[in-house]
């Protein structure tokens, strides 16, 4: 017998209480799926390294945060002489939540059980790097949409399920595009799939300055100019967002205003709305009020306050509360996972 469909009202959706994205790096680095793709030589595997140690230790990439916790990074095309030198270039300190890995089954063939097996053994996992995607595929014929669709599927249905980021190295096919994305290996199929396509290409072979092209479902479109210093750590020279970043919603402090006068706020649109209005002597729409909150609910999280919504004799209720001091520890701890 056919499984039914799994529907869900309109209304319903809207009342849902999603947690906010977690990105390995904020800006963008999301949870997911991601490819960074890049010509040979360009820079990707130490760019790749640099972000793993980031990641590793907690540590900013440029002034974007970073959500520390364990990386696993299967190096498939180095050996393991190649990798320490690459990492003594780049710092001599590699932190014990790093994990280097030089064997790993294909897809299909036991990859994505020795993935799950890391995953169970190390809860603390934000970010998996595998180098390069053409390593872990099987040898096929079949190089179609579907094929390329298929091929990673599967990575990214584990990305999901352990709310973790999946980043694939891959190569650039040698035609030249103007559109950095057109130059990426194989059928479109593989940027379907994917949740986040950062490419790196560079003017000049060996120029040691690229440019990073980030696109994405969670992401701004990000355009950043960078070059490689002594110790072959890239630095942002430009950032297209830099001028672009819209401020956070005002509604953030009025919000953090009212709550320190008060611990638990409960009420239809309507009622939080003229609370709010008569507190920043500002005129705050009912209409829009459960947009701006649910867009604005990881800066309030960050703040210390959790936003929910429901339903009571039909009518909407919104509810903002201050976290307690466990619930508090717990968020700080674990910054970029609630």
């Amino acid at each position: 017998m056919t499984k039914p469909l799994q529907v869900m009202s309109g209304e319903e959706l809207m009342d849902m209480d999603y947690k906010p994205i977690k990105f390995a790096v904020r800006e963008f680095l999301p949870q997911g799926l991601a490819i960074l793709a890049g010509a040979p030589k360009t820079g990707k595997s130490f760019f790749a390294l640099w972000l793993c140690l980031c990641v590793a230790k907690g540590e900013p990439v440029w002034d974007c945060e970073t959500a520390k916790g364990t990386v696993l990074y299967l190096c498939l095309e180095d050996n393991q002489s190649r990798l320490q030198n690459r990492t003594l270039t780049i710092t001599d300190d590699a932190p014990a939540n790093l994990f280097f890995c030089w064997e790993a089954a294909c897809l299909g063939e036991g990859l994505e059980e020795q993935i799950r097996k890391f995953l169970s053994e190390q809860k603390e996992t934000v970010l998996i790097v595998i180098d390069t995607l053409q390593c872990i595929r099987k040898q096929s014929l079949d190089y179609s949409y579907g094929m390329d669709y298929k091929d990673i599927q599967s990575l990214k249905k584990i990305a999901d399920e352990y709310q973790l980021t999946i980043l694939l190295i891959h190569h650039l096919r040698k035609q030249e595009s103007k559109d950095a994305f057109h130059m990426i290996s194989g059928t479109t199929g593989l940027q379907g799939a994917a949740d986040t396509i950062l490419v790196m290409t560079e003017n000049k072979r060996g120029s040691g300055s690229v440019k990073l092209s980030v696109l994405g479902r969670d992401v701004e479109p990000l355009e950043l100019k960078l070059e490689r210093d002594e110790n072959s750590i890239w630095i942002k020279k430009e950032d297209s967002l830099e001028k672009q970043k819209e401020p956070v919603d005002e509604i953030v402090s009025i919000v953090d205003g009212c709550m320190k006068k008060h611990i638990f706020l409960s009420g239809e649109p309507s009622a939080l709305a003229e609370l709010f209005s008569n507190a920043s002597e500002k005129t705050i729409s009912h209409l829009t009020l459960l947009k701006r909150l649910k867009k604005s609910s990881g800066e309030l999280l960050r703040l210390g306050y959790a936003f929910h919504t429901r339903r009571s004799d039909g009518k909407r209720i919104m509810e903002i509360s201050k976290i307690t001091w466990l619930e508090g520890e717990k968020a700080n701890e674990n910054r970029f996972h609630q």
